[in-house]
C-alpha cells in the first residue's frame, strides 16, 4: 500500500514538473514573440518616419508637401508658411521675432487674449506627414484648437498648392459669454512692390484697405516676382470673416474689432516702415459654457508667374524649375530652420514711393536697421536684409538725379 501511495505522489510530480516546464516554455516563447513584434513596429516607425515630410529643428518641426513648407515656432506658439518654389523657400509671413506678429486672438468683456507666448497661454503641437494642430488653453476662460492641413486646391493638380486652416473654438468660463476671433497673418511678399495686395475688387492695395467677404470681393494676393499666396475669404469651405482688414502691422495689433480703419492710410508707423499685416475679424458670438464654434478658410500658394483666374483660385502660367525639384526643397541635414542661402532672403525692390527718395527716409531705414541688429540679428534677417535691399536702392536713386 505504501508503495502504490509513494508512486501516486512520484507520478504526480513528475506531472506537476513537467507542466511547470511545459508553462515556463509557454511564457518564454510569449516573451520573445513580444519582444520580436516590438522590435518590428520599431523597425515600421523608422522605416515610416524617413517617408514623410516632417523636418526637425531642435525643438521645431516642419511639414512640406508640393508648394507649401509650415514650420512650428514652439518659443512663440507660432505656425510659419513659406512658399516652395523649386529647391528655394521662400517666407510668406514675417518670420524675425520668432513670427509672433502672425498670431489668433479672441476678445472676451472688451480684452484681448493673444493665443501665443506673449499672450501667456499654455498650447501644444500634434505633427503628422499632412498636418499642424495646434491647441491653446487660456485656463477657465477658452479652448482653441487650430488645425493647418496641406491640401490641393483642385484633386487633379499636380501638386498640394493650399492649406486647409479650420479653428474649434470652446466656451470655458462656466458662463454664457460673448466672443469674437480675429486672425492675423504678417504677409511679406509683396512688401517691396508698388501694388502690395490686391483684392477681387481691387488690384493695387498700397495702403489702409477694409474688404467685406462676398461673392465679389473673396480673396486678397500678397506676391512677389516669383511666389504669391492667395487668402480665400468667400466660398465652398470658407466661414466668411466679418471684414478682413489690411493695415501696418502695428496699428493691427492696437485695434479691435469696432477700430475703424482709413483706407489709403501708409503702411508705415513709428516702430515699423512697410510692415503690413492682414486681420480678419469674425462676427461676435455668444456661446454657452463648453459650447463651440467652428472657423474655417483657405490660403492657396503658387509660383512664377501669378495670375488669378477671376474665381479666388490661383493660376500657375509657368514653372521655372524641375517637376521633382519641390518635393525635394528643403531636405534639413541638422541645421538650423532660419538659416535660409543669402540669395534666398535678398529684397526685391521693383517700385520706390517718389516721397521717400529723401535723405531723410534714408537714415530712418538705418536706425531701422540698427534698432533689429541690436536686439538679435539672427531673428531679424530677413528683415534686415530687405532694408538693406531698400536702402540700397533709395540711394542709387537718389545718386542718379544729383
Amino acid at each position: 500500500m505504501k508503495k502504490i501511495i509513494l508512486l501516486f505522489v512520484l507520478a504526480a510530480f513528475v506531472a506537476s514538473q513537467s507542466a511547470f516546464a511545459k508553462k515556463k516554455k509557454v511564457d518564454y516563447d510569449s516573451e520573445v514573440q513580444q519582444s520580436e513584434k516590438e522590435e518590428r513596429e520599431k523597425s515600421e516607425k523608422k522605416s515610416a518616419a524617413k517617408e514623410r515630410k516632417i523636418y526637425r529643428f531642435g525643438k521645431d518641426y516642419a511639414v512640406q508637401k508640393g508648394l507649401v513648407r509650415m514650420e512650428t515656432v514652439r518659443e512663440s506658439g507660432a505656425v510659419l508658411f513659406y512658399v516652395v518654389n523649386g529647391k528655394r523657400v521662400y517666407p510668406a509671413v514675417e518670420t524675425s521675432g520668432y513670427g509672433q506678429s502672425s498670431y489668433v486672438s479672441f476678445y472676451l468683456g472688451g480684452k484681448e487674449y493673444r493665443l501665443n507666448k506673449k499672450g501667456i497661454v499654455s498650447y501644444h503641437y500634434d505633427i503628422d506627414d499632412n498636418s499642424i494642430t495646434e491647441t491653446f488653453t487660456v485656463k477657465g476662460v477658452a479652448e482653441l484648437v487650430a488645425k493647418y492641413e496641406i491640401s490641393k486646391m483642385d484633386p487633379k493638380a499636380e501638386k498640394e498648392n493650399s492649406i486647409l486652416v479650420s479653428y474649434s473654438f470652446k466656451n470655458l468660463t462656466g458662463k454664457t459669454r460673448v466672443f469674437v476671433l480675429k486672425s492675423v497673418y504678417n504677409l511679406c511678399l509683396g512688401e517691396n512692390r508698388k501694388a502690395h495686395y490686391s483684392s477681387a475688387l481691387k488690384s493695387d492695395i498700397s495702403g489702409e484697405y477694409v474688404a467685406f467677404p462676398s461673392k465679389e470681393e473673396s480673396w486678397i494676393i500678397s506676391s512677389d516676382s516669383q511666389n504669391a499666396v492667395e487668402v480665400i475669404l468667400f466660398g465652398k469651405g470658407v466661414t466668411p470673416a466679418k471684414k478682413a482688414v489690411l493695415a501696418n502691422k502695428d496699428v493691427i495689433e492696437m485695434s479691435n474689432p469696432s477700430t475703424s480703419f482709413t483706407p489709403g492710410n501708409s503702411f508705415d508707423s513709428i516702430m515699423s516702415y512697410n510692415n503690413s499685416s492682414l486681420a480678419l475679424y469674425w462676427d461676435a458670438v455668444e456661446l454657452d459654457d463648453e459650447e463651440s464654434v467652428d472657423y474655417s478658410y483657405k490660403i492657396n500658394f503658387s509660383v512664377s508667374d501669378f495670375q488669378n483666374s477671376g474665381k479666388g483660385v490661383p493660376v500657375v502660367t509657368e514653372k521655372t524649375e524641375p517637376e521633382n525639384d519641390a518635393e525635394e526643397g528643403a531636405e534639413n541635414n541638422g541645421e538650423k530652420k532660419d538659416e535660409l542661402p543669402p540669395d534666398q532672403l535678398k529684397g526685391e525692390i521693383d517700385y520706390i514711393d517718389p516721397s521717400k527718395l529723401n535723405e531723410e527716409y534714408v537714415q530712418q531705414l538705418i536706425n531701422h536697421i540698427n534698432s533689429l541688429e541690436q536686439s538679435d540679428p539672427s531673428l531679424n534677417r530677413m528683415k534686415i536684409q530687405q532694408l538693406q535691399t531698400e536702402v540700397d536702392e533709395v540711394l542709387q536713386v537718389l545718386r542718379s538725379h544729383k
